[in-house]
């Protein structure tokens, strides 16, 4: 995995990425008891674990904003024990601020695959962030152990 260094202390094993799959399905495996998606600017919510997990169950089919959710917080779970990219960091941070911005406005929301918001560079505050596919794309590499 491209960006470890040498000041992390976690063994090989404790690395492996795992998909938001295994997380829904192993909430005994989470290493945190609350998770918080979004950002402080722009509005973010913490969950339980079993209240993220309930999320996680919503089908992802015809509203983005669910793929975004499981890729999420698979790749903060990923973390809390792992060494991750300054890439990989950034693209969690992207996804937050992608999240505050979509999920947390209802009226933006269902985000279809074919919509602005998935496609298209948002603008943020003074910044833009990239569409949600881009980010999830990035997400969705690392938890499946692919950067």
């Amino acid at each position: 995995m491209s960006g470890v260094t040498a000041a992390c202390s976690c063994s090989e094993n404790d690395c492996t990425p795992k998909s938001p799959g295994y997380w829904k399905n192993h909430p005994e495996a989470w290493p945190v008891k609350e998770i918080t998606i979004g950002n402080t600017t722009y509005g973010y919510e913490t969950y339980s674990v079993e209240e993220a997990i309930a999320i996680m169950q919503q089908p992802v089919k015809g509203d983005k904003v669910y793929t975004m959710f499981d890729a999420l917080i698979a790749a903060k779970l990923n973390g809390v024990n792992c060494c991750q990219s300054y890439d990989v960091k950034n693209k969690i941070s992207e996804g937050d601020l992608w999240m505050s911005m979509y999920y947390f406005d209802k009226d933006k929301s269902p985000i279809k695959a074919s919509g602005y918001a998935w496609q298209k560079r948002t603008r943020v505050g003074c910044g833009e962030i990239p569409g949600g596919e881009t980010i999830y794309l990035k997400l969705d590499a690392y938890n499946n152990g692919l950067l």
